[in-house]
């Protein structure tokens, strides 16, 4: 079931980097989008190989390196939601380096299979409360539709990791990276195909 689901992972988010590629070529700045793309295309091969895991006791593997992964992609969408919130510079950092914070923070207590991951956790859940807070202060009736991508995606992806294997282990390895890639669709893919089409829409 593991290695089905990584292959779809991998046909979808291939397509999607081709696709963000093609679309985002001839327009000036930072492709966010694609790069986004390619960062969780990569995550996947390397959790698709088995080779960085560890196991727990239940003999459920943890593929922690996609919460490093993440680091990268996730920094790169918050940097799309301040632009799209208009949010200042200074505004921009924190939610930046908040979005870092979370998400190493979770690639820690994935790593560990001990209680101290639930430090990490709760590390990691007040930063995101930071973020949330940072990021719900400012509020523009363009960007309203943001806190549902917000709510329905981002917030999903806790809930994930406690329910399953780095957490309390009511889930299996399988259902739970099945349930990230969902995720991963919605909050890498469509939202960003939301962006392109909103940016392509005439004024």
């Amino acid at each position: 079931m593991l290695t089905v689901v990584f292959i779809i992972s991998l046909l979808i988010f291939a397509a999607s980097s081709l696709y963000f590629y093609l679309t985002g070529r001839n327009k000036l700045g930072l492709n966010t989008a694609f790069l986004v793309s390619f960062i969780t295309l990569i995550s996947y091969v390397l959790m698709w190989q088995r080779d960085l895991t560890v196991v727990t006791a239940a003999g459920e593997p943890i593929f922690w390196t996609r919460w490093l992964f993440y680091a990268g992609s996730c920094t790169l969408l918050m940097y799309e939601i301040a632009l799209i919130k208009g949010m200042t510079r200074e505004r921009l950092v924190q939610l930046l380096y908040l979005t870092a914070i979370v998400m190493f923070t979770g690639f820690l207590a994935a790593r560990d299979l001990s209680a101290v991951r639930w430090i990490h956790v709760a590390i990691s859940s007040i930063a995101y409360v930071l973020l949330l807070t940072q990021l719900f202060s400012v509020r523009t009736a363009e960007s309203d539709w943001v806190k549902y991508y917000i709510f329905f995606g981002w917030t999903v992806f806790p809930v994930v990791f406690v329910l399953g294997p780095t957490g309390v282990g009511l889930i299996g390895a399988a259902l739970a990276n099945l349930l990230y890639l969902i995720l991963d669709i919605y909050t890498k893919i469509v939202f960003n195909v939301h962006l392109l089409r909103a940016s392509e829409a005439p004024e």
